[in-house]
């Protein structure tokens, strides 16, 4: 059947009115509107207040924020935004490169609180501070004054912690210990005209046009059971027609029957306790089995067509020996002046075969260049100053001093901690703060704070007034 030829007037809306609503008019496909478009090189037509194509500048924002937010200010969906920054390979935010002011952060504050300020995880923190050495925050307890806690309460505790300067377990501790109660978001009741919107347009748009944060309104919308767009994310249900195809066949051509992802079909497989479907090798021939132990099993292979480990099970199978490579006396006397792994890369060979070599002839490994002894100067000063210091004085990591220093027994000589003892512990059951303080030679903060986590009671509270 000829193709429908294009008339004067369709010629002239290409890109005058949207591809679908120009389906509609004419009665063409939308394959053949979109062609048609983009061989007349004619952009596709964007409705007034509709986001046009991603724009370096757009793209330049991805993984700046969350997506979420990133949307809101692009007048777009979360969903698009999440799948363009997918596209480009554009990491999450909360898994974005850690930035130098963000390391002078850290050991300024405790790890709860710097991560609240910087919108990390509070592991996140603890791991890249102790990477790069940086001990943790010892608070010191300061005076509150009368404005300070007329604050508490009137905002969220991690707020107060760092319009302060603050850990967020002083502040909460203190809170506490005058009675006042958290700071509670107002709840505001759902309307039965919020409700109606949701999941007409996307979670983005309806929070922004009723007032509400996104995650309220994809929480209300699921708790209610609306389906909506923002559900193209989700993964899709398995029918019981995919799932009969499960171990039928490869989980690569099942993956291509049913639009889904390999990992995907694999997963879905193995819960389903399937096995994959075998593959069917082609049979060996006689020509072939000749070759097998005349080379490496991974020569063979290349020469074959077949898998290295198929070769090596096929030629174990018949009993035959492996061909390994003499080693030559040039090759001899190179063991021991590299290191193995270097070696073997330069002359062709395994790091198993170099070290199995170099130990059967009992020769020692050679020493490597990154490692340097240690002096009796640097051995003199492990437990003077703490380790992370030390190690940028004498140019080693922290965990080569760390380790070197518990390997010598070497304790703090001036501690920045002074770790509780289970004896001092359990003074608390038995006294108030300000006694346990007394005894320990602590302060009374330290000992009202070591109380709150453990979640012990005061004494002084327990005992009965006087009157």
């Amino acid at each position: 059947m000829p193709a429908k030829r294009w008339s004067v007037i369709e010629l002239r809306l290409l890109g005058k009115r949207q591809d679908a609503e120009f389906v509609r008019r004419f009665g063409r496909s939308i394959q053949a509107v979109v062609t048609k478009r983009f061989l007349l090189g004619i952009p596709r037509f964007i409705p007034k207040g509709t986001p046009g194509p991603w724009s370096r500048k757009d793209d330049a924002m991805l993984g700046t924020d969350f997506d979420n937010v990133i949307a809101r200010r692009m007048n777009r969906s979360a969903v698009s935004v999440t799948k363009r920054r997918v596209h480009l390979g554009i990491p999450h935010f909360l898994d974005r490169p850690w930035t130098q002011r963000e390391n002078r952060l850290l050991g300024t504050n405790s790890d709860q609180q710097i991560a609240k300020e910087i919108r990390r995880g509070k592991r996140q923190v603890k791991e890249q501070r102790r990477k790069l050495g940086i001990l943790p925050f010892i608070y010191t307890s300061q005076h509150w004054t009368s404005k300070e806690e007329a604050l508490l309460g009137k905002m969220q505790d991690h707020i107060l912690a760092m319009r302060f300067r603050r850990t967020l377990t002083s502040v909460r501790a203190k809170r506490e210990g005058l009675n006042i109660p958290p700071f509670r978001v107002q709840y505001r009741k759902w309307t039965r005209a919020e409700i109606q919107e949701l999941g007409s347009i996307p979670d983005v748009e309806v929070a922004r046009s009723i007032g509400r944060t996104p995650e309220a309104v994809r929480i209300q919308r699921r708790l209610r059971g609306i389906a909506g767009v923002d559900d193209l994310l989700a993964a899709k249900p398995w029918s019981k027609i995919e799932e009969r195809l499960l171990g039928t066949r490869t989980d690569e051509e099942v993956a291509h029957q049913t639009g889904r992802k390999v990992s995907a079909v694999r997963n879905r497989r193995q819960r389903k306790k399937l096995p994959p479907v075998k593959f069917k090798r082609r049979p060996w021939t006689k020509t072939e089995e000749k070759l097998l132990g005349t080379d490496t099993d991974e020569e063979v292979g290349r020469k074959l067509g077949r898998d290295r480990a198929t070769v090596g099970d096929r030629r174990r199978h018949l009993g035959i020996q492996a061909s390994v490579l003499a080693w030559t006396a040039r090759e001899t006397e190179l063991l021991g002046t590299l290191p193995d792994r270097q070696l073997g890369e330069k002359l062709g060979r395994t790091l198993f075969s170099v070290q199995n070599h170099r130990l059967k002839l009992g020769i020692p490994p050679a020493p490597n260049p990154k490692y340097h002894q240690w002096t009796e100067q640097e051995i003199r000063q492990l437990g003077k100053v703490p380790d992370s210091t030390l190690a940028m004085r004498i140019g080693r990591p922290y965990e080569a001093v760390r380790d070197k220093r518990n390997q010598l027994g070497i304790h703090y000589k001036n501690p920045r901690y002074n770790w509780w003892k289970p004896e001092e512990i359990r003074l608390l059951a038995k006294h108030s703060d300000v006694e346990v303080a007394g005894m320990t030679n602590r302060s009374i903060d330290a000992v009202c704070q070591k109380r709150l986590k453990l979640k012990m009671a005061d004494q002084t509270k327990s005992l009965p007034r006087l009157t």
